[in-house]
């Protein structure tokens, strides 16, 4: 169940969230051309953090230790991307509003 709610959140995150086009008419166009690749890409980590989060509990029901740990190994890996993807959001963000109190 938890992998599905994950799976959700990121097809969500990478098809409709329209949030970042929204910022189009208030950010420079490189900058926000790279804020919607960053968030699709979350959103496909996401994704994938869902599936190889299944398919290593699937292995631990089966008791395949080897596939377990290594789909764990990915899972920390998949965490620490889509972590990383979203701080740079943040610091994008974090640009964005002190640019514009700059402009007030």
């Amino acid at each position: 169940m938890f992998s599905l709610l994950v799976a959700a959140a990121g097809w969500y995150y990478m098809f409709y969230s329209s949030a970042a086009q929204r910022l189009a008419g208030i950010e420079n166009q490189a900058v926000n051309q790279k804020r919607v690749r960053l968030r699709r890409l979350g959103g496909c980590s996401m994704i994938m953090l869902a599936i190889a989060f299944y398919v290593g509990c699937d292995a631990l029901n089966r008791h395949d230790l080897g596939l377990f740990s290594g789909m764990m190994l990915a899972v920390l890996a998949l965490m620490a991307l889509t972590l990383v993807l979203a701080l740079i959001d943040l610091r994008l963000t974090g640009k964005l509003r002190r640019s514009r109190r700059g402009n007030d």
